[in-house]
């Protein structure tokens, strides 16, 4: 399958720019030194499980941010980078579809976005398992010293399911993000395509207040129109920052149901921006 070749040599020609390795290291290394970061805040007054919430909320944080970070600055160069090094006119001279061509990209992105959100996920649930069992040591010890015959059984949940949910939502919001830049990328500039990714991110994460504001009667029909376009057309990313149901969960908790259904809905807008990108380089010339 050509396509998957192609999609290979995008991960391997990815994961050698410097700012994604620069943006891995640097999360990473956050990632790691929350742990200290939790211990040593002045405002965590909820002693260790305010710390062990703190290290995930950040953690779930960061690797959410470095993941738009390398899909945004992945995404905004995918065509243009292969145009500008005349590399597609060899490509392209071959038996190669220009649609094998956009997909391979599309998966290659996908690949490099699991790679690197798969490595902070690993270092990111390692660093909450060590926490977790430091804070159940600690509890025992404590019992110990109070002089208790028994240590008492520690409530600390050495790994919680709903982390690894946040690293996969977390995933998911960025390989759509990273499919609606590569369509834009077959048209855009990187320069506007960089403004276009972010502010698409951004009102998507907005969405519930457009939802509000185009239900809004005190607006004109006008308004109205214009906030159901855009509640329509804008990925719903909000769908996936759902940190604070993930630490606390409650009657609207984060299942593998809702899991699901959001991979059903960001593959859903990425096959669509797989699509659109293919019929405008169809008919692109380059």
């Amino acid at each position: 399958m050509i396509y998957w070749i192609l999609a290979k040599a995008t991960f391997a020609d990815a994961i050698r720019q410097k700012v994604l390795q620069i943006f891995l290291v640097v999360a990473i290394a956050l990632i790691i030194m929350s742990i200290a970061f939790a211990q040593t805040l002045t405002f965590s007054t909820q002693g260790s499980g305010g710390d062990l919430s703190l290290v995930k909320s950040f953690g779930l944080g960061m690797i959410t941010i470095a993941g738009i970070l390398i899909a945004v600055m992945n995404g905004v160069y995918m065509v243009p980078r292969e145009i500008e090094r005349k590399t597609i006119y060899t490509i392209l001279s071959k038996p190669v579809n220009r649609w094998e061509f956009v997909v391979g990209k599309m998966l290659g992105a996908w690949l490099t976005l699991g790679a690197a959100i798969g490595l902070m996920g690993i270092v990111f649930l390692a660093v909450i398992t060590i926490k977790a069992i430091g804070m159940q040591g600690g509890a025992s010890a404590t019992a110990i010293a109070a002089g208790l015959q028994e240590a008492t059984t520690s409530t600390v949940q050495i790994f919680d399911v709903n982390m690894l949910y946040g690293i996969i939502l977390a995933f998911l919001q960025c390989v759509m993000l990273s499919s609606i830049i590569i369509m834009f990328s077959t048209f855009l500039t990187p320069t506007v395509n960089f403004f276009m990714g972010v502010a698409v991110y951004i009102v998507g994460s907005l969405i519930t207040i457009i939802e509000t504001l185009k239900n809004s009667p005190e607006l004109g029909r006008i308004s109205q129109i214009l906030y159901e376009v855009v509640y329509a057309i804008i990925p719903n990313f909000d769908k996936f920052n759902v940190t604070n149901t993930l630490l606390h969960p409650g009657d609207a908790a984060v299942d593998i149901t809702y899991v699901l259904l959001c991979i059903a809905y960001a593959l859903f807008y990425s096959l669509i921006a797989t699509l659109i990108a293919v019929i405008v380089f169809q008919n692109k010339e380059v």
